[in-house]
């Protein structure tokens, strides 16, 4: 039996090369989902705040959020938690805070940390099951950046991490060829017990062969 402890720097590890995955598997996305400052839906957000007109920029920023925009997805969780353009709402605003920092939003780790501190643990677990809900449905429309996000989630948005899921969607992500992704299974892998891992490969494969991912 696999006796390595489930350690902090275990985690560390993982997710220096999950970051790596996730920034190649954006590039795959078309060009209509992928992060773009320029776009002037963007830009007019942003000018909206700055002229204090809070409500367009929420209503702006979250067309951008629903199209996995994570820039405007982290914009979007702090009017959410100030209660600017809309009325304060935690839960929405780390339901976004999460999703931005999934998508690689370093600044977006703190900002969940505190809303987490704000909610009881009932609303957080259904802000889980909200996000994994979100990913899940991404990666049925063919969204090859939701399936390291996903093995993330597992790792980061979890009460404990699921080193298993973990290594089940790196696996995935690694045999769909995205960067960082053979490292972050394989650091995952050590997490595993050795008793679990030819059901959790086959489990891998089965998910694998009903996924229709498009990469470029």
């Amino acid at each position: 039996m696999n006796s390595v402890p489930r350690s902090g720097n275990i985690v560390t590890s993982i997710l220096a090369s999950c970051f790596l995955c996730l920034s190649v598997a954006l590039s795959h996305l078309p060009a209509s989902a992928q992060i773009d400052t320029s776009n002037a839906t963007f830009n007019e957000a942003i000018q909206a705040v700055k002229d204090k007109n809070f409500r367009h920029a929420v209503k702006l920023f979250s067309l951008q959020a629903n199209n996995n925009q994570h820039d405007a997805q982290y914009n979007l969780a702090l009017l959410m938690h100030a209660g600017k353009g809309a009325p304060q709402d935690f839960a929405a605003a780390l339901t976004w805070s999460w999703a931005a920092q999934l998508g690689g939003i370093e600044a977006a780790e703190e900002l969940s940390d505190e809303l987490i501190g704000y909610l009881p643990e009932d609303t957080v677990e259904e802000v889980r099951k909200a996000v994994a809900k979100r990913l899940k449905a991404r990666m049925n429309d063919g969204d090859a950046a939701a399936i390291p996000q996903f093995a993330t989630y597992n790792l980061l948005m979890l009460a404990e991490p699921d080193y298993d899921k973990a290594y089940i969607w790196f696996s995935i992500a690694a045999a769909l060829g995205l960067e960082g992704a053979m490292v972050a299974r394989d650091d995952a892998r050590e997490s595993v017990e050795d008793e679990n891992i030819v059901e959790l490969q086959r489990e891998a494969g089965t998910i694998y062969e009903t996924l229709n991912i498009k990469l470029d």
